[in-house]
């Protein structure tokens, strides 16, 4: 033992167990930090709704202008790709077909097909987009309490 030594020599073996012990917890912790760093940063996807109305061209993203959007009751994507979409819209006027028509840049000529359900046909880029407005009648003449609204999507098959 040096004479400026105090205590028992250093085990070797547990020199190099602690310097182990260090390096593991080192690289521990920057996995930890890369991988919340990447997870912040990244940005999120979409949810499986948003997925539906892109596809229908109904997302608010793509109707930036409108500065409104309303959210659907119902979102479904079936197996061939048809977007299917369902809103519950007021007659008041904050909420109105009126103003979902103008939110979503619908400018097809509507089509009676029922005295209580008018269907509006038109392209939004390229997808083909059916929207069935139902009305729930009210008492007044020519009123109605609600709307539902059902949007059929289907991208163009040329594609």
């Amino acid at each position: 033992m040096p004479p400026h030594a105090t205590g028992p020599a250093p085990n070797p073996r547990r020199r190099r167990w602690l310097v182990w012990s260090l390096a593991l917890c080192a690289a521990w912790t920057l996995g930890v930090l890369i991988w919340a760093g990447v997870a912040l940063l990244t940005p999120a996807g979409d949810s499986p709704q948003e997925t539906v109305e892109r596809t229908a061209g109904m997302h608010h993203d793509q109707h930036p202008s409108a500065g409104r959007y309303y959210v659907p009751t119902h979102a479904e994507l079936q197996k061939d790709g048809t977007a299917v979409l369902r809103y519950k819209v007021g007659n008041g006027q904050d909420s109105s077909v009126k103003d979902f028509l103008r939110t979503y840049d619908v400018t097809a000529k509507p089509k009676r097909t029922t005295p209580s359900e008018v269907t509006y046909s038109d392209r939004f880029g390229d997808v083909h987009r059916t929207l069935t407005v139902t009305y729930n009648l009210s008492s007044d003449p020519g009123g109605y309490d609600y709307a539902r609204i059902t949007v059929r999507a289907r991208p163009d098959d040329s594609t």
